[in-house]
């Protein structure tokens, strides 16, 4: 028994050098290459997630209909909403951050806003006329895009409580084929 431990080791082992075991973990996990300073011993051990504490981020864009003319046409609402979506409250100084909402390229709304609780959300809204039957809104709809935009320097005011900790969250677009779905 004791010869067939040592010999599953040995194959564990050497099938352990052919095949790295990293290759075997995904992004969450993490290989470990210590037990006893033995580099023939591979443990895969899961990584902790770590959430983003500072995190304002794009978070909906929504379509209404605010009052209805015909059966294609009447007047839309096009609001999107930030939130912060880290752990503590995002803390600034005026005019350091707002948000944005384009229409194709054009600007057709911007809001300041400064100080955001944990979970504390803001909206911009732009409301217009839509005809889901025209070639401009119907056929070929415009994209609609909000972004949280800061100023260039927010990273060098030595205020660590409005430092975003994730950019990859603060844009979000979505088509006008959504407004055309409402009618």
């Amino acid at each position: 028994m004791f010869r067939l431990n040592i010999f599953l080791f040995g194959l564990l082992a050497f099938c352990a050098s052919i095949f790295s075991a990293s290759s075997f973990a995904d992004s969450s996990m993490a290989v470990i290459n210590d037990r006893d300073n033995d580099s023939s011993f591979h443990e895969i051990m899961p990584l902790p997630i770590v959430r983003c504490q500072l995190d304002p981020a794009v978070t909906k864009i929504n379509f209404s209909i605010i009052r209805k003319y015909s059966q294609f046409r009447g007047k839309v609402q096009i609001a999107a909403t930030i939130q912060n979506i880290g752990t503590i409250g995002y803390v600034s100084a005026p005019n350091q951050q707002s948000i944005l909402l384009y229409e194709g390229d054009r600007l057709v709304a911007r809001k300041k806003f400064q100080n955001l609780r944990p979970r504390e959300m803001v909206t911009i809204s732009y409301q217009r006329d839509w005809n889901a039957s025209s070639p401009n809104e119907g056929e070929f709809p415009p994209m609609y895009k909000a972004m949280i935009i800061y100023d260039p320097d927010i990273l060098m005011d030595n205020n660590k409580l409005n430092d975003d900790c994730n950019a990859r969250n603060n844009q979000l677009s979505r088509s006008g084929m959504d407004i055309n779905r409402l009618f």
